[in-house]
């Protein structure tokens, strides 16, 4: 099927807004000759006259005003995808969606938000919220673009790009007999210690950290979040494993002592990005990256 082209939609607006084909051509830069034939072209295609000519002007028929009134409507549609193009070719605008764990996202969006949306002020953030394992699924399936998570983790045929490593720090209620002010791994006892529910990276990443095994016999005590997890360990429930980000003051009630570990080598976690493969917009993602170490 053959369709009308913009620019023989244009010549016609130009005749209905002029009345004229001297100054229609005038207006869209042609010769008159050019302007008459790509009208013709165009009642050619759609098998209908649209304009009727004589000496004086030229006006359109009742099916050319439709036309003109649906041609409007296609170049203005056809003005934004162009100008939507040309912000997209700015570095980090439009819109951006990003997922984020639910152990880092409270902890950094804060102060991480206030900066991007400074810097990048034609960037439309939309954040998801999720534990790993379906934040990847999600990249996997085109659902977001870029996941801020904490590693190691395994991800076949995508690209990390590593922020910065946070130290863990045992929490500990405050009682009586508790003088301890650091802690060394050997000192933990995995029949005590309270970790997030399964599908939580960040108790893979304890364990992992620490070469720790829970014991199969365990009463278990898990919880959802690092503030209930903190909860957990006030009421006297045991101890705990907190990434640095989690243990400023306005986020650690009182009763609860933090520890640092002593050890050569204490236990981390990694913070980064996570991103397709060869897709499109690496570059900006790496400019985000970088911004995010400055914030």
């Amino acid at each position: 099927m053959i369709r009308p082209s913009l620019r023989q939609l244009s010549y016609l607006i130009a005749i209905h807004e002029h009345g004229s084909f001297i100054k229609a051509a005038e207006e869209c830069a042609v010769t008159q000759s050019t302007l008459s034939a790509g009208i013709k072209e165009l009642e050619n295609i759609l098998e209908q006259q649209l304009v009727i000519r004589n000496r004086k002007a030229a006006i359109l028929n009742p099916f050319g005003l439709e036309v003109v009134d649906q041609a409007t409507q296609i170049l203005k549609e056809t003005d934004q995808i162009v100008a939507r193009s040309k912000l997209l070719g700015e570095p980090l605008s439009g819109p951006l969606r990003i997922g984020i764990i639910p152990t880092i996202a409270p902890y950094t969006l804060p102060e991480i938000l206030p900066s991007i949306t400074t810097n990048f002020p034609k960037l439309e953030l939309q954040l998801h919220e999720d534990i790993t394992d379906r934040l990847l699924e999600s990249l996997d399936k085109n659902h977001i673009d870029i996941a801020l998570m904490a590693f190691p983790y395994d991800t076949p045929n995508l690209t990390q790009h590593i922020l910065f490593e946070e130290k863990f720090m045992a929490a500990i209620a405050n009682t009586a007999t508790s003088k301890a002010t650091s802690i060394n791994i050997k000192d933990l006892e995995p029949d005590k210690l309270l970790l997030l529910e399964d599908g939580h990276c960040l108790r893979d990443h304890a364990l992992s950290a620490c070469d720790l095994q829970i014991p199969r016999q365990r009463k278990t005590f898990s919880a959802t979040s690092l503030p209930t997890l903190i909860q957990m360990v006030r009421a006297g429930f045991g101890m705990t494993l907190l990434p640095e980000m989690a243990c400023r003051p306005d986020t650690i009630p009182s009763g609860i002592t933090l520890l640092p570990f002593t050890d050569k080598n204490p236990p981390t976690r990694q913070i980064g990005l996570c991103w397709r493969k060869k897709d499109p917009r690496k570059a900006d993602y790496e400019i985000l990256a970088k911004s995010l170490l400055k914030a």
